[in-house]
């Protein structure tokens, strides 16, 4: 919120200089330890301490901050020392609300929208058939803190969080957060506390152009946001401690509830968590929960039958709710039939097994398998090969090679028998005690020349439906040409730019997943070729440090493959990321590398490109001529190859380096060639940044108006694109134009906006912007 008036920048200066003095007067915390604890760049915080700020703090922060320093001089013992105004939150509440009120007479204030109020409703469905579990949803009930909710797998674990989740809702009017770590997952792909951070993030509201790059400064904000709230966490299926610790949130009014197979000593010891540990449901519970889901009549016309299925399912939920979903897809048949069933069943899956040698949760799950039909019978074999994120039907489809109509009928049967949940709407998840159930069969079933086509299937739906989003959000000037699909492959229709985001958002982590797992199965070239295409969301995202993970990643396996396109297009990926992240050296040796690379396969429009990153990386060490040089060499082979995005994009390089050179007349001029190409190729990105380009030559002709009217056209494009980098930068040059044109105030403005988000996002450059501010 902007400050507007006279009055109001006076109240934000005293505000400002009272929360300097309450920390003067606490001792501390360090600024560095603040701006962390309150979710803030360390810059960013000095600058409100110091008064340097065009635009009220939100209270949250205002209220940490405050509360952070009362407690530092508390534990330091000069709480008595501490001003009489500062020792109550009241104070800073009735500041803080004066300026709002101020700000809300202001004919500017008007226009500007009310703060968001983000309560996420982030839960689980809670399943109809809930029974038992008194003590421990009384204990749940009286808990103060973190409570580790333990047993063994398919105990209820999950059921009894979310069920109690919901009926505490009315406790945390702020919301509740639920992620699945999957711990326990049989494929190995256990969420990472960085990716739960996101997630989390997501879910409070924060735009993809205001989420920080590095975890850390993620993890700082995470915290930041739940400080003064009253919220619930509920972190299921965790493997370990350490998955869990940087979620758990430090709020007073905040609680979290943790589901293990583990009790997590290290939690008991570090957060003083108390532990609750389930066991089996009683029999009568156990037979309560069959007749809820079978109807009481039939339950209590084979008594002896039903409480021989409860002792076959060891009492245990998941079990008993698998063993319902048989009996009531089959009313014909008799429990007792059932029971018979039951006891010829052979074989023991570890993974299911509940440590006692007399049950083997197997022989239930089988019981649901053999009711399947082939189709679905075979869906479910194959799912037990996926990475175990969910999956949406036309990925199901493409797994077991499917018509999408027959993927959605089989996967509502695999819902209806209790062997998927339908998490969120078209979204399927499978428990991962029935993936292992699923991987099993599918090895005892299904060939290894089955499974691994399955696999390809699954990929090439992936990579081909990337393929066509990245071609929707950026004209692909230097493609990847994938493979043929399998047959039984399919590729979802994506309509415009619009779905094709969509898509992303939807699929990134699925993807991120597959990719892993692609590069230990002898998938690699799926692997490079699926960071390809996800490269350009991953930047636009600001998400470099996962992206330099997977990049990584890919690069190895295309060297271990020996995979010569993969490595080539591995390198200069690679270098795309490690200049974003300000690893400039290491950026021009990888571009190096992939010149040689792209050489030696006669890739002219992969050469093109490099020379063409060359030049951007050599821009940011300010050896302009080189720069200028591999830009005019790209420019060379896109024109000789006939690649009007290639040569529509080197255009604009060529004369943005012409203008840092100074030669500002041709600049336009190769900038104006450029604008016309991507106009007529509707590649929003690539006009946003010739736009910029042109903006920077005008600026430095003496057209003040133009370069303004470029700038501003250039920054709504970048905001609509969700590219925060691009916006931060233009916003950088649109102040220095203001500033020539004399509106000192639009032009902090547009620094202060370049400001939060460098900074937000850990960029290197957000120290210059600070000090350009300040002298602005």
């Amino acid at each position: 919120m902007s400050v507007a008036g006279g009055a109001a920048q006076q109240l934000l200066g005293r505000l400002c200089d009272d929360l300097r003095l309450l920390r003067e007067e606490a001792g501390g915390p360090s600024l560095r330890v603040l701006a962390a604890e309150v979710g803030l760049g360390k810059s960013q915080l000095g600058a409100i301490l110091n008064g340097r700020v065009e635009r009220l703090p939100d209270w949250r922060v205002v209220r940490a901050v405050a509360a952070r320093c009362h407690a530092y001089a508390g534990q330091h013992g000069r709480s008595a020392s501490l001003s009489a105004r500062f020792g109550v939150e009241e104070y800073w509440r009735r500041r803080h609300a004066a300026i709002e009120q101020l700000l809300s007479e202001s004919p500017v204030a008007r226009d500007l929208p009310a703060p968001e109020q983000d309560r996420p409703r982030g839960l689980p469905p809670r399943g109809p058939h809930f029974v038992g579990r008194g003590p421990e949803l009384a204990a749940l009930t009286a808990a103060d803190g973190t409570v580790i909710v333990t047993g063994p797998p398919g105990i209820g674990k999950t059921s009894l969080a979310v069920h109690w989740a919901h009926r505490a809702a009315d406790r945390f009017p702020d919301g509740q957060l639920y992620v699945d770590l999957r711990g326990f997952e049989p494929s190995g792909a256990v969420l990472t506390p960085a990716e739960a951070t996101r997630g989390f993030l997501e879910a409070l509201g924060v735009a993809p152009d205001r989420l920080p790059a590095s975890p850390d400064a993620q993890l700082a904000l995470y915290r930041s946001l739940l400080a003064d709230r009253r919220m619930l966490v509920v972190l299921d299926n965790a493997r370990d401690a350490e998955q869990v610790l940087s979620l758990l949130p430090s709020g007073p009014g905040c609680q979290a509830v943790v589901t293990s197979r583990s009790r997590l000593a290290g939690l008991v010891v570090a957060q003083a968590a108390q532990v609750l540990h389930l066991d089996p449901l009683s029999a009568g519970e156990s037979a309560e929960l069959l007749a809820a889901r079978v109807g009481e009549p039939r339950v209590q016309a084979e008594r002896a039958a039903a409480e021989a299925i409860v002792q076959a399912c060891a009492r245990l939920p998941l079990a008993l709710s698998v063993a319902a979903c048989r009996v009531a897809l089959q009313p014909a048949l008799s429990l007792a039939e059932l029971v018979r069933e039951l006891r010829e069943e052979p074989g023991e899956l570890e993974a299911l097994r509940t440590g006692d040698g007399s049950t083997d949760v197997r022989a239930v799950f089988s019981w649901s398998y053999r009711t399947l039909d082939a189709a679905a019978a075979r869906t479910l074999r194959l799912l037990g090969l996926t990475s175990g994120g969910d999956l949406a039907p036309a990925a199901a489809a493409s797994l077991a090679a499917l018509p999408v109509g027959t993927a959605r009928r089989v996967l509502a049967e695999l819902s209806d028998a209790g062997l998927l949940s339908e998490h969120r709407p078209g979204r399927y998840a499978m428990h991962d005690l029935v993936r292992a159930y699923a991987r099993e069969l599918a090895h005892d079933v299904d060939s290894p020349a089955d499974r691994t086509q399955a696999t390809r299937r699954l990929l090439d739906h992936y990579l081909h439906t990337a393929h066509r989003a990245a071609a929707l959000l950026h004209p692909l000037f230097s493609d990847i040409a994938p493979a043929p699909s399998s047959d039984g492959a399919t590729a979802v229709e994506l309509g415009d730019a619009q779905a094709a985001q969509a898509w992303f958002d939807a699929e990134h982590a699925v993807l991120l997943a597959e990719i892993g797992r692609a590069c230990g199965t002898g998938f690699g070239r799926h692997a490079w070729q699926l960071v390809w295409t996800l490269s350009g969301y991953l930047d636009r995202r600001a998400m470099w440090v996962r992206w330099h993970e997977i990049q990584e990643l890919v690069l190895q396996a295309a060297e271990r493959d020996g995979d010569l396109p993969g490595q080539a297009h591995g390198h200069r990926d690679l270098a795309r990321v490690c200049s974003r992240l300000g690893r400039h050296d290491e950026s021009h040796g990888q571009l190096k590398q992939a010149l040689d690379d792209f050489a030696d396969l006669g890739d002219n429009d992969g050469l093109a490109q490099t020379h063409l990153n060359l030049g951007q990386t050599l821009e940011r060490a300010h050896r302009h001529r080189e720069a200028l040089e591999h830009s005019r060499r790209a420019l060379e082979l896109f024109t000789a190859s006939g690649n009007t995005a290639g040569e529509a994009y080197t255009l604009n390089a060529v004369g943005w380096q012409l203008g840092l050179l100074g030669d500002h007349r041709q600049a336009v001029a190769y900038c104006r060639r450029a604008l016309e190409r991507l106009q007529r190729l509707a590649d929003p990105q690539g006009v946003a940044d010739t736009l910029d380009s042109l903006g920077y030559a005008h600026h430095h002709l003496g057209d003040l108006p133009a370069a303004v009217a470029c700038y501003e056209r250039a920054l709504a494009m970048f905001r609509a694109d969700g590219d925060r980098f691009g916006a931060a930068a233009t916003l950088r040059n649109l102040a220095e134009s203001r500033l020539a044109a004399g509106d000192r105030d639009a032009a902090r403005a547009a620094l202060q906006e370049a400001w939060e988000i460098l900074d937000r996002i850990g960029h290197e450059s957000a120290h210059a912007v600070r000090a350009r501010l300040d002298a602005a």
